[in-house]
Formats: structure tokens, C-alpha cells, sequence
């Protein structure tokens, strides 16, 4: 079976390239017309078909009026050369022109054209989409798709009022759309980040955040121009994009306002105040049409649209967690309230063995997608219609990875604490990819979370981060490592390099003077490395940065910062006590206050 990943759409925006995408399917459609007569032969002209058998191909299956397969769509990759010079190898990606112009050779003749395809992400983000929203029917049995009434209601609209409303409608049954208009009913004007911080599984990977605060504090710190215009344009979570993509589609149909928000934002000890552009708010009119979603007007409520792929994003074992959540959906399907004892029992029947921290998770999750779940306390109710959820037709094992177990071990020890922190042990075993991630939500924890003063520092010649209390501070260098990591003598290098530039506090030595951000009574240091977990020569190679500097310091696991930081938060531990251990010269762990 094809590995598909609908459900949660990122880059395509324009309802245009997807009504032509649709048009492939509905033959004498204008768009169907032009792809036969004039796309695909200019293409061939050009010679810009991986393969020159597939204009044959291609023209054929437009004729046949069959589901196509989603392969054929999507097409192929570059196959290890650039997107920007892959040729055409899908029929969706014919049908989408691309926003810079070429020049091409065409029956001898050079003319200057945009490129009349595009490549096979973008193909299938657009077909991802289709799919999502209604518009395709998705075959999982023969990975095809084929149009749906809705799909050619949208190729055959004539006029923008008559788009819209078919458009609008799909939007509705698509629940993070419900999500967003949810969100944006009750709290009015938000920024991205603000709805971000509230959609999807917010303790995974997958669906992250960047806290605002600590997007506003490092814009407003800024003096570089483009330091402060890649915050602006590259500097989000995914969920944040996710938001700010689905308040596009809103906007375009009237639902939503686009507004810049002031945003007063507290981090650390300092306060500021910041310009958001990316914020939204809902219309008169979006108000009216999420409430006809909810069956609060005449019309009937709006069923939803849920593939399983919605129900997970990157994590490791997201195939179990879909099947999982599926049935816990299929579960509540008949509307009955159910407690977590009674949703336990089910999973339980069906040999899938958790706990009620791990389904209380699950719950809060998808109603963070934009199920309309009902909780009083003890029971869940499911008030939504679910349409497109196709069950596992057998039982996927449970992931067994170091990241899940641990991840399992401490969700069930987590009291205080909110549980999208739970994303730091994902982190700390994604490797260096998600470096980043893992420096930042250490501070948002440490500072968001348990009130610490500290900064995210990172980029060239800093430490990741700082954090301090009273009179004590830390430097913290995080490293992302899926199988632990090891103290290289490098790595032990840079250490010394940011204790001893703290020690010196020679602005000659090094101009950005990092050591600044610690508040100016901290006069007692120590330094701590945080990843997924340590092998090697620890103690010995603190030491060596501890003789070199005069400066002592640890290691610690994400999972016991974690365990760390719900001590705090629940008064098993004062902060000093906290801030004692990170001179031990060895791994410190957090002791188990619920035993």
C-alpha cells in the first residue's frame, strides 16, 4: 500500500492551479480542453518530458475517463539533480505553470514562455489538497483517485460568487478549518502563533509552534535587516504555517481579515513590544458559515472529512498512532459520552494496550484538529459526523524506538507541566535537523514554563542558549543525537571556548558579547550539554573543560529536564535546589517525587 499524506496541507495556495488540477478529471472542461489540444503538445514540442512516451500516455488517459493513478499525477522526483531542471513526469505537474519564465526551442522556434510545469512536491501538495478537502476521492486499495460531484461542481462554476460558496463548503468539512474559525470565534484577532500554539497534536514534532515571545524578543533584539526579514518570512512552526495557510484560503473568500496585531510580549526580565503582520481575524460572514458548520443555523451540520494521515504527522510511529486515534474516533462515532476508563476498555479489545495520560493526550489533540468533542471533566463526546475514515484492516505494531519509550515513560510521569514539552525528547533524538527546535523549546520550557530568566541565543560564535536564577547562571549547548551523544574533544573545545569568553567578558575576544544577556548580579556559572542521552567518556571530558576553566558542569537527558521541570512546577523543588545540580561533573537526574 502507497504512503500517503493527507490532511495537512502547507504550500499550495491558489484555487485556480487546483480547480485546473480537477479539470484533468472532466473531460470537456475548459482546462481539459486546453491540456489536450495546447499543454501537452507544447510540452512534447519543447521536449520537456522525462520520457517521450508519455505524451501518448498522457493524452490517452485524459480520454478514458478512468480514476488515474496517483503515481501518474504526483510523476517522479529529479533523481538526484535539481527540481529547477527535472523534467515533466506527471500529469498534475503538466497542468500547473510555474511562476518564472523560460525560454524554450518549439518546432525551431525560440519563444519565452513560464515554465508550463511544475515539479513532482508541488504536484503533490496540490493533489494532497484536492484530496483533503473533498474535491478527489482517494482509492487506497489501487492508489488512484477520481473526481468527486463536489470536484466538478468547482471545475463547472461560472462565476466567483458560485466558487466560492462550492469552495467554502469543502472548507467546512476540512476540521482544521473548523479549528482556526473556532479559535479565531472565541478569541478574536490572533497571530499566527497564537493559533499555531493550538493546532494539531501540540506533543509531537510535527506540529510545532514557535513561541511568540521568544519570536518577539529575538526580532525586537535585532539590528541586522536580514536577521529581522528571515524571522519575518522563514522563522514559524509548522503549525504555525499550517495556520497561517488555511487563514489564506479564508481571507480569499471573505471568512477572514488579514490584520497586523501589537502584541505586548514579556520574556525573561524584559518586556516588548512588536508588530506582528501575519494575524487574523473572522468575519461577520465566517462567523455566520462556521456556525452552519456546527448545525447551529437552519442547515444541517457539516460532516467532516477525516483521512487517517490527519491523525499524525512526522512522528516515528505515526502509522500506530493513526490507527490508534482512528479507533478511538470510531469509538465515539455513535455520539454516546464516554470517560477514559470506558475508552480504555475499547483499545484494550482491540489489543492495544495505554494509559489514560496518553488517551487524555490523544483527546486534547483532536480537538485541537477541529473535531467537535464535548468534555464536562469525566466524559468526551463526540457531536461531529465522520466521513473518509477508512480503518486499518489489520493491527500495526507500536513503534519501539528509544524516542517512544522514553516518551511513553514520561508522559505518565508528567503532572504539571503541559505535555507539548513532551515534543523536547523528539527533539533531543531527531539529530541535527531539528537542532533548532531543540534549542528553542529548551528555553520556552525553562523561561515560559518555569519563569527562569534566559535567552536563545545560537547562530555563530554563541552558546544555544543561557538561563539563570538569583545569582547562579547556565550555559546550555543542546545536541540533537538519535543513538546519544558523545563529548568529542571539538565539542569540548567549544564549551571551554563560551566559559572562558564568559569569564573574560572581552568584548575584543568576541564583538557580540553574549555573556550580556545574564542579569548583572549572576556572578556564579555552570555550563550543561542537554540531549537525547550520553555514552562515552563524560565525566572525564567535564572534567577537562572544568581544569581549563574553573568552571564546573553536567549533562542531562531531555527526559530528566522534563522530570526536572514538573518538580518545579508542582513544589517538590525550589528553583535554588535546581540550579545546585548543574556543578555535579556528571549526568544529573531528577529523583521520582511520586513514588
Amino acid at each position: 500500500m502507497a504512503n500517503r499524506t493527507f490532511g495537512w496541507i502547507q504550500n499550495p495556495s491558489s484555487t485556480d492551479t487546483l480547480r485546473d488540477i480537477l479539470g484533468l478529471f472532466v473531460p470537456g472542461s475548459e482546462f481539459h480542453t486546453y491540456m489536450v489540444n495546447e499543454r501537452l503538445p507544447l510540452l512534447a514540442s519543447a521536449g520537456l518530458f522525462k520520457t517521450p512516451g508519455l505524451y501518448m500516455e498522457f493524452q490517452k488517459i485524459l480520454r478514458a475517463n478512468k480514476p488515474i493513478a496517483f503515481d501518474v499525477l504526483k510523476g517522479q522526483g529529479a533523481g538526484g539533480e535539481s527540481r529547477a531542471k527535472a523534467k515533466c513526469s506527471g500529469l498534475a505537474q503538466a497542468a500547473v505553470t510555474g511562476q518564472q519564465f523560460k525560454e524554450y526551442i518549439v518546432d525551431g522556434r525560440k519563444i519565452r514562455i513560464k515554465k508550463p510545469y511544475t515539479d513532482d512536491w508541488s504536484a503533490d501538495g496540490f493533489l494532497r489538497w484536492a484530496v483533503s478537502l473533498g474535491f478527489l476521492d482517494y482509492n487506497y486499495a489501487d492508489d488512484t483517485c477520481s473526481i468527486t460531484e463536489s470536484g466538478v461542481a468547482l471545475v463547472m462554476a461560472k462565476t466567483t460568487k458560485e466558487k466560492n460558496s462550492i469552495l467554502g463548503q469543502a472548507y467546512l468539512s476540512y476540521p482544521p478549518v473548523c479549528r482556526v474559525l473556532g479559535l479565531l470565534a472565541s478569541k478574536g484577532h490572533m497571530t499566527k502563533f497564537e493559533i499555531g500554539s493550538q493546532l494539531g497534536f501540540t506533543d509531537e514534532a510535527g506540529f510545532t509552534s514557535f513561541p511568540q515571545n521568544i519570536w518577539v524578543q529575538a526580532y525586537e533584539e535585532s539590528t541586522d535587516d536580514e536577521e529581522k526579514k528571515t524571522l519575518r518570512s522563514d522563522t514559524e512552526g509548522s503549525s504555525d504555517k499550517y495556520a497561517r495557510m488555511i487563514c489564506g484560503w479564508l481571507e480569499a473568500i471573505g471568512w477572514v481579515n488579514k490584520r497586523p496585531k501589537t502584541v505586548r510580549e514579556t520574556f525573561g526580565s524584559k518586556t516588548y513590544t512588536c508588530v506582528i503582520a501575519s494575524a487574523f481575524e473572522i468575519t461577520g460572514i465566517g462567523i455566520i458559515n462556521y456556525n452552519k458548520a456546527l448545525g447551529k443555523s437552519k442547515s444541517p451540520r457539516t460532516p467532516k472529512f477525516v483521512y487517517r494521515e490527519m491523525l499524525a504527522s512526522k512522528a516515528s510511529d505515526a502509522n500506530y498512532l493513526r490507527m490508534r486515534r482512528s479507533l478511538i474516533l470510531e469509538y465515539l462515532s455513535n455520539h454516546a459520552p464516554r470517560s477514559v476508563d470506558e475508552i480504555k476498555a475499547f483499545l484494550d479489545s482491540k489489543n492495544i494496550e495505554e494509559k489514560w495520560a496518553t488517551i487524555k493526550d490523544d483527546m486534547s489533540g483532536l480537538i485541537n484538529i477541529g473535531m467537535d468533542i464535548e468534555y464536562d471533566g469525566e466524559h468526551y463526546k463526540l457531536n461531529d459526523k465522520i466521513e473518509k475514515l477508512i480503518p486499518y484492516q489489520e493491527k500495526i505494531a507500536k513503534d519501539i524506538t528509544d524516542a517512544v519509550v522514553v516518551k511513553d515513560r514520561a508522559r505518565l510521569r508528567l503532572q504539571h507541566i503541559d505535555h507539548k514539552y513532551l515534543t523536547l525528547i523528539d527533539y533531543a533524538f531527531s539529530g541535527k535537523d531539528k537542532c533548532t527546535d531543540f534549542e528553542v523549546y529548551t528555553i520556552d520550557l525553562l523561561v515560559n514554563e518555569l519563569a527562569f530568566n534566559g535567552i536563545h541565543l545560537g547562530g555563530t560564535r554563541k552558546p544555544d542558549g543561557i538561563f539563570y536564577h538569583d545569582n547562579k547562571g547556565v550555559i546550555i549547548d543542546n545536541k540533537a543525537y538519535s543513538k546519544g551523544f558523545t563529548i568529542t574533544r571539538g565539542m569540548a573545545d567549544e564549551m571551554t571556548r563560551y566559559v572562558q569568553e564568559n569569564n573574560d567578558r572581552n568584548p575584543e575576544r568576541n564583538p557580540n558579547q553574549w555573556w550580556l544577556n545574564f542579569g548583572d548580579n549572576v556572578n556564579h556559572f555552570n555550563f550543561v550539554f542537554i540531549s537525547s542521552l550520553f555514552k562515552g567518556e563524560i565525566e572525564h571530558m567535564l572534567n577537562n573543560i572544568k581544569q581549563s576553566t574553573g568552571v564546573e558542569g553536567c549533562v542531562l537527558t531531555a527526559e530528566n529536564l522534563l522530570y526536572y521541570a514538573d518538580a518545579i512546577k508542582g513544589g517538590d523543588m525550589q528553583k535554588s535546589v535546581f540550579m545546585s545540580q548543574f556543578g555535579a561533573g556528571q549526568e544529573i537526574v531528577c529523583p521520582n517525587y511520586r513514588v
